[in-house]
């Protein structure tokens, strides 16, 4: 499994097996799960479409990508519409223009 793990997912998974947290598959799977699934209280949907560029786009773009992969059942369009209007103004009228 860390084979396709990289950054906080990888820390962690050496972390935990360095420490002998791993003996069985399902306690593997059940704290990736605790560990880095969602909160039920947590609404990506919503955050997503609060989602403002504050830096550089590139983070920006990773941000918006995490949320992403967090939402279910959200038309390209939508997501879209979503990116750009959280451009910061001036990179948001180069995108339209284009």
């Amino acid at each position: 499994a860390s084979f396709y793990m990289e950054g906080r997912a990888l820390a962690w998974f050496q972390w935990m097996t360095g420490n002998g947290q791993f003996t069985l598959w399902p306690r593997f799977l059940q704290a990736l799960q605790t560990h880095f699934a969602p909160s039920q209280y947590e609404d990506p949907t919503g955050m997503l479409f609060k989602l403002t560029q504050k830096r550089s786009v590139a983070r920006y773009l990773a941000e918006f990508e995490n949320l992403v992969n967090r939402t279910i059942g959200l038309p390209s369009p939508f997501l879209l519409s979503f990116f750009v209007s959280g451009l910061t103004p001036k990179i948001r009228r180069e995108v339209q223009a284009h």
